[in-house]
């Protein structure tokens, strides 16, 4: 992502030092905060670790919303929660900024609960371990960390508390299930809680030196599958085979990693040993933790003639090899192995299987196209993040995210996903009533050039840490682009500390990312409560 420069950037740029909204002298006489990081830092990881006691899957927001505004009300702000959960806190200037422009921060509060050891994520709270020495905080290793988008929220706190910067009038947001999940925070938010701000600063991105400006948008189709089953036959055998422990990640901004999805890859199994012969049963089939994460681990138990064991196990032995061959370096840890096991009771039959074999294999997975606007960002991308199929149920309803930025490559996807359900004679849905008309596409949060605020963070991020910050986009959704929709006069920008596997067990932030983002903010709010404006010709 670093590679690219905005067009923007090629703009040339005038800087004006205006006198300031009040009579207070401007704090910034050098264009430069001097922070107390290590308090920063210290006083950053305690919040986290209190809002890590909490479960906050999407879905599950209820309790963590209740402790946001009741931190809120706790710390004197003007604090409001929704219907549905959203919090607001209102943070009044520093005396003598009263009359600069309302800047809002914002961010989610739910995360992407990933667990690979069998915990309820619904009750179990995060361990957070803070290794100074490698420069990372991490969970224990076996769930997801949730630092998308906690570091959004303990930056706005850290913000909206400290004296250590002058700032106009604040307001913090954060809305629930942003990641997933109903009800939708930002869909059921009054649009008043934005409309009458100047600026947006959304701590929702995940890589440093980086400020967003556009994110792709959001859609999907999903297939439903009717189900036949029947007892299994007495000559058979049954075989489970499981796949755990692979890296996932994010399926926007990970996807371009080509991590193993899990699925396909036990998938590849069963077409392999359907293709050749082999009369495989599914008696259950299942994947994945959710739609916008890489699934990590699939596990399918199924049934087969006993004259076929011995290729079978053949052909097992060779996949995981090949598995290996591809993945040892860069999903080590992972765990591939089938294993006989007892009869189930109840099997799809030999033609319901094999519809489910051939849609798994048929669907596209992982990047699409790439933008030929954003240098090095993908454009189009789809991801099956979860699967459930099982003997003795109806039916099943298979779900294939898309992520998309631009209209044409999105059309021709259209036309894909439906040309598959109909091949396959089964129903499908989209998220848009009518996806052949472009007017239906969300490419979700489009660039609005000649704004100030990117050139403004840029400034305000160079001159803070010494690092180059690039203007760019990104291949994941944020809710900017529904705060864009509302107002035309809005300035809004993504920005945020380096997360590195976010929504997988691997998950870490950078230490050094967070401060430095952090304090890059704190100086672009006081840039604007100073009247700094940075021109482009």
């Amino acid at each position: 992502m670093k590679k690219l420069l905005s067009l923007l950037l090629a703009s040339a740029l005038t800087v004006t030092l205006l006198a300031g909204w009040g009579s207070k002298e401007p704090a910034l006489t050098d264009g430069k905060l001097s922070l107390d990081v290590d308090a920063m830092f210290d006083g950053m990881v305690a919040e986290f670790e209190e809002i890590a006691k909490i479960p906050r899957g999407s879905g599950n927001t209820d309790k963590i919303s209740d402790y946001l505004y009741a931190w809120g009300q706790k710390h004197g702000f003007a604090s409001m929660q929704d219907k549905v959960g959203n919090v607001r806190w209102d943070i009044p200037a520093t005396a003598g900024y009263e009359e600069a422009p309302l800047t809002i921060l914002q961010a989610h509060m739910d995360m992407v609960v990933v667990s690979d050891d069998g915990r309820d994520m619904t009750k179990s709270p995060i361990t957070i371990v803070v290794n100074k020495a490698e420069n990372k905080i991490t969970s224990d290793g076996h769930t997801s960390l949730g630092s998308d988008d906690g570091m959004g929220i303990i930056s706005a706190m850290y913000l909206a508390t400290t004296d250590e910067y002058v700032h106009g009038p604040l307001r913090v947001i954060i809305t629930i299930n942003e990641e997933g999940g109903s009800p939708s925070g930002v869909g059921n938010m009054d649009p008043a809680w934005v409309t009458d701000a100047a600026y947006l600063i959304n701590i929702d991105s995940e890589d440093y030196a980086t400020c967003t400006v556009a994110a792709c948008g959001f859609s999907s189709y999903t297939y439903e599958f009717p189900l036949s089953s029947e007892a299994p036959a007495a000559d058979k055998v049954a075989y489970t085979i499981d796949l755990h422990g692979t890296k996932g990640g994010h399926s926007g901004v990970d996807i371009e990693k080509n991590r193993a999805n899990s699925i396909k890859a036990v998938d590849y199994c069963l077409a392999w040993a359907k293709y050749t012969g082999i009369d495989v049963q599914i008696a259950s089939f299942t994947g994945g933790t959710g739609m916008t994460a890489i699934p990590t681990l699939s596990s399918a138990t199924i049934v087969f003639s006993a004259e076929y064991e011995d290729i079978f196990k053949e052909q097992m032995e060779q996949a995981i090899t090949l598995f290996g061959q591809q993945y040892d370096r860069t999903e080590k840890g992972y765990s591939f192995t089938f294993e006989k096991t007892d009869m189930p009771e109840s099997v799809l039959t030999v033609d319901c299987s094999a519809a489910i074999i051939d849609f798994v294999a048929a669907v596209e997975d992982g990047v699409n196209t790439i933008s030929q606007r954003y240098e090095g960002i993908t454009e189009t991308s789809f991801n099956l993040g979860t699967l459930d199929v099982a003997a003795g149920k109806e039916n099943t309803a298979i779900t294939v995210a898309m992520r998309c930025s631009s209209r044409w490559p999105v059309m021709l996807a259209n036309m894909q996903f439906v040309a598959l359900g109909n091949a396959f004679g089964v129903e499908v849905s989209s998220r848009s009533s009518d996806p052949f008309n472009p007017d239906n596409i969300n490419v979700g949060w489009e660039e609005r050039e000649g704004d100030m605020i990117a050139q403004l963070y840029k400034k305000a991020f160079e001159k803070y840490t010494g690092d180059e910050c690039v203007i760019t986009a990104v291949h994941g959704g944020l809710e900017c682009a529904d705060f864009a929709s509302w107002s035309e006069e809005l300035q809004i920008i993504s920005v945020g500390p380096t997360v590195e596997n976010p929504h997988s067990c691997s998950e870490y932030v950078e230490i050094d990312t967070v401060t430095k983002t952090c304090g890059a903010i704190a100086t672009t709010i006081e840039y604007i409560a100073d009247g700094v404006t940075v021109e482009t010709k």
